[in-house]
């Protein structure tokens, strides 16, 4: 996977109201043209995240970067502990049983003063197949 992490297709800082869910999913859908199952699992799992953060939050904001090499996409989400907490790997949680389902990686990453949750979803180029099958 070859991407760097310090320039994003994407990066945009919205602060979390009602609205934002629908802003992530527009600004993420219009980040590249991948085949549309990729596009709305990306939608599906950046909105989801969002949608918590804005449950969580007391007037945050959250950063959305999204970097769409050939190869891979990958979605960040960076806030603060308290919103962003939520997405963990106990499998009650609708995030993490979506994220689990569809994204290939992922991680939340935590520290005093900040969070990030993260995913990966691997391309796979018309042609190619998924698998090898003996």
């Amino acid at each position: 996977m070859t991407y760097d992490l310090r320039r994003p297709d994407l990066a945009v800082v919205m602060p979390l109201d009602p609205h934002t869910p629908r802003s992530a999913r527009h600004c993420v859908g219009q980040v590249d043209h991948p085949s549309p199952d990729l596009r709305d699992a990306v939608m599906l799992l950046c909105s989801e995240l969002v949608t918590q953060a804005v449950e969580r939050s007391e007037g945050d904001s959250i950063e959305v970067r999204v970097w769409m090499p050939e190869d891979v996409v990958r979605v960040e989400l960076l806030g603060s502990p308290h919103s962003l907490s939520k997405a963990h790997r106990d499998h009650a949680d609708y995030a993490a049983l979506l994220l689990d389902q569809l994204s290939d990686r992922w991680e939340l990453e935590t520290g005093e003063d900040f969070a990030r949750v993260w995913f990966e979803i691997d391309r796979h180029p018309a042609g190619r197949p998924l698998a090898e099958t003996y």
